[in-house]
């Protein structure tokens, strides 16, 4: 059952930060509500929940990394996470580690002198070293050597169209992150590269497992049809996908993006986005409406009111998209449509500074929709 992280207020006012088993994350929210919490905030939704495994819910777990370390640690830099891991390493055993600190500093002293020749240290002494400098090491191989580090990597490279190393890396991933992302992230990679077929092929393999939901399945395999260019299928993807799941704000966010990218249908676009600010919204999903909205004022003639939401979204992304490659992608294309309402506003000097620090991402994923809108707005 898919793990979810939320932080709520109970009945006696004590706030604190929660990891979750539901079918949903409007489940989870609900069931909470419903057990007198308050005031709840999510900072996981049904996507990141069914295709990680970052929040396991064990005993073991738990006793190293609460929930509320789990939120803390999610938009953290690699330096900063490194950090954060080894202090919680050395916190939680802090009194063992204090008296092994101590055992090697006595037999130091007495044993060889301030001055003593390491060389004459003997197994004793090492093994001491050896357990207070432990956790170091283990940090150090977690945050820049495990399959979490390499799984980033990946992410960078889709962030920025780089095909061949997507494809390239994924193999070395096999078996150490959820098998639907990976061949998600391969699946688009090889429809870059001109390899639709064999690509559908890898997504369709997951069609009917039963622990994938219909509607995650969809909209995973609407991004096979963007990446070729395929409008009518992504809407129609998304479409479906709604159908499967009409109450998730996940899914009724991801089909009003679709339909405010290819300029179709307003105000369907409009009610889905109304449907799901009704709705328990994780963090991420809040951050990303202003950007959604300023489309949808951007494609109704609104540029003013365009121009301030892409600014708030901006604000809002930008603190912690520093260490996320696809809060950065989001972040870039926030830029090049704030771009676009700066032209159509009559300010073609703020608009080429600004275009000019995404273009080189646009191109790189050849966001054509983008750019041509950007140059159309230009050219008036």
């Amino acid at each position: 059952m898919p793990v979810y992280l939320l932080t709520a207020t109970d009945q006696h006012g004590k706030r604190d930060t929660h990891r979750v088993t539901a079918d949903s994350a409007q489940q989870a929210c609900n069931e909470f509500e419903e057990n007198g919490y308050s005031d709840i905030v999510l900072h996981s939704d049904d996507v990141f929940a069914a295709t990680t495994d970052l929040f396991p819910a064990n005993d073991d777990v738990e006793e190293h990394l609460t929930a509320a370390d789990l939120v803390q640690m999610q938009h953290l830099s690699d330096f900063q996470q490194f950090l954060f891991t080894l202090r919680r390493a050395y916190w939680q055993s802090r009194w063992f580690y204090l008296l092994v600190i101590l055992a090697f500093v006595y037999r130091w002293h007495y044993q060889l002198g301030w001055f003593g020749n390491v060389e004459e240290l003997d197994a004793i002494d090492l093994g001491l070293l050896v357990v207070v400098l432990l956790p170091l090491v283990i940090t150090l191989w977690y945050t820049y050597l495990s399959p979490a580090r390499k799984y980033k990597q990946l992410m960078q490279a889709f962030a920025w169209g780089l095909w061949d190393e997507v494809i390239d890396l994924c193999p070395t991933l096999r078996g150490k992150i959820p098998g639907f992302e990976l061949a998600c992230r391969h699946a688009v990679a090889l429809a870059a590269e001109g390899k639709f077929e064999e690509g559908m092929d890898m997504i369709e393999q997951f069609e009917e497992i039963q622990d994938i939901p219909r509607w995650m399945y969809l909209g995973r395999l609407s991004e096979l049809y963007e990446v070729v260019k395929d409008g009518e299928q992504v809407i129609e993807c998304h479409r479906l996908s709604y159908e499967a799941a009409p109450d998730n704000p996940t899914v009724q966010l991801d089909y009003a993006y679709a339909l405010l990218k290819y300029q179709q249908n307003l105000p369907l676009a409009q009610q889905l986005m109304a449907e799901a600010e009704q709705q328990h919204l994780s963090e991420l999903l809040k951050f990303m409406l202003p950007y959604l909205k300023g489309i949808l004022a951007l494609n109704q003639g609104r540029p003013n009111e365009a121009e301030k939401l892409f600014h708030e979204c901006q604000s809002l992304l930008l603190p912690i998209s520093h260490s996320e490659p696809m809060l950065q992608l989001f972040v870039d294309f926030n830029r090049g449509f704030l771009a676009i309402a700066l032209a159509e506003l009559g300010d073609p000097r703020e608009a080429e500074k600004l275009y000019q620090l995404v273009e080189p991402r646009l191109k790189a994923t050849d966001s054509t929709l983008i750019m041509e809108r950007y140059a159309a707005a230009m050219a008036r």
